[in-house]
Formats: structure tokens, sequence, C-alpha cells
């Protein structure tokens, strides 16, 4: 009888470690040290995809047509963290302070470009226009109102008189990546097509976005669908096998989101 009371008692003693032990790892912060082996939310296609693909092996990646349906899955507990775009990042933790944070710690360096078939005319023309805008502070002012959000910052919106002689050109994108592009009011807008219109109004051409998967927009670049695609793209090596890419104009990198610590 006393080696069944002894046995329960240390089962009990068992069973009350475990419990302990769950709770202490369920309220224990979130840290990079823990994605190797946690469900991430990514992207699909990007370049977070990509690396939590390439460095995290063990963990269960889980792709999303967009960051706001990762971030959805993260709010309902479905992941555990999500890497996603500095920017993008802050902008999502901005509009759930309290109940996201985003982690210290940037996990790449990269630098956005816009994507023109193999051998287009147009990588030439916007690097040279990118330039101009750089040199006349419309860059810098797009810059302050979308990115800064700099008080008496102006958005952009094509100088009086502008014409557009040469038609129009196709931009591919995938909103829903905010500052960069964004629905507003039925339109799409934000730092890339302010971006990409200033551009079109050097080269006398208007600017039609088409709104699609991310994971597209290479696929549409190559097939002549689009003119050119623009979506907070990072420049990679692998992804030049497929297009070309204007110079960099916008330097990020990935971080992290989870759920903040209770």
């Amino acid at each position: 009888m006393k080696k069944i009371l002894v046995s329960i008692l240390a089962l009990t003693l068992a069973l009350t470690l475990v419990a302990c032990s769950d709770d202490d790892a369920d309220a224990a912060p979130f840290t990079l040290e823990d994605l190797p082996t946690a469900r991430i939310g990514v992207q699909s296609g990007t370049t977070g995809h990509i690396f939590a693909d390439e460095n995290f092996p063990d963990a269960e990646v889980d792709a999303f047509p967009l960051f706001g349906d990762a971030v959805m899955a993260l709010l309902a507990g479905s992941v555990d963290a999500v890497i996603i775009d500095a920017l993008p990042g802050y902008e999502f933790v901005r509009e759930n302070a309290g109940t996201l944070v985003l982690l210290d710690g940037q996990l790449t360096e990269e630098y956005y470009g816009i994507a023109f078939a193999h051998g287009s005319p147009y990588t030439a023309l916007f690097d040279d226009a990118i330039n101009a805008l750089r040199a006349d502070g419309t860059f810098d002012a797009i810059y302050a109102y979308w990115i800064y959000n700099t008080p008496g910052a102006s958005r952009y919106v094509s100088p009086p008189g502008t014409e557009h002689p040469n038609g129009t050109l196709l931009m591919g994108t995938s909103a829903g990546f905010p500052p960069f592009e964004l629905w507003e009011g039925g339109q799409i807008v934000g730092f890339d097509p302010c971006l990409a219109q200033a551009i079109g109004d050097i080269l006398g051409y208007q600017i039609e976005i088409v709104d699609m998967d991310f994971g597209a927009i290479i696929l549409a670049v190559q097939a002549g669908s689009v003119d050119f695609g623009m979506a907070g793209m990072t420049i990679r090596d692998d992804r030049r096998e497929f297009v070309d890419f204007s110079q960099g104009y916008f330097s990020s990198g990935q971080r992290v989101i989870v759920r903040a610590p209770e």
C-alpha cells in the first residue's frame, strides 16, 4: 500500500512539473532564437518566404496570399511569428498596438528594385528618371510623405500641364503592403504608385496599376502582361534569372512580428 501511495505521489509530482513547465513555456516571450522550430507565417513568394524555407528547415512555414492574411493568422494564434519587410511590419504593429510587437534585430539587408523583362528598354529609362527625381527633390518629397509621414509633406501629383504622349504603361503590383502599395478609396496608392507616376510623368507615360498575387508579378513581367513590376520587390540573384532590375530605390530588411507577451 505504501508503494502504491509513493507511486501516486511521484506521478502527481511529475504531472505538476510538466504542467508548470508548459505554463512557463507559454508565458516565455518569443525570441528570434525560437524561429528554427516555430510556426512561421509569410507572404507567398516574398523574400521572407524564401528566407524562412532556406534557413529554418525544421519550422512549419505557412505561406499566405497577402501579409495581412499572415498577420490575421498570427492574431488568431495559428502561427507563432510572421517574417515581413521592416516598414510594412511597423505598419501592421502600429495598427495592432498592444497586441503585436516587432522583435529587435533584422534578419536580412536588401534593396527594392523595379522588375522588367530581360532586354527591356524601360530599365535604363526608369533609372535615368529615378536619378532625375533624386536630383530635383521629388524623390525625397515622396519619401517624406509615405515613409517618414513628415508634417506638411504632400502626396505627389502630376505637375500642371503634364502630358503623356507616349501612352500607358502597365504596372504589376500586389496591394496590401503598406506604405508601398495599399487600397484607399477604391484606388491603389502608396510610395510605389507615386514614384511610378513621377517616373511616368518624366518619360511621358500614364501609369495604370494591375493588382495581382505577389508571386505572379515576375511571371506577368516575363509574359508581357505588364510592362514592369513594382511591389517592394527585393533585388535577388535568383530573380535576375527571370527579370532585369532597375537601380535599388529603397533599403529594407526582414523583421519578425509576434504576439505581445501577456
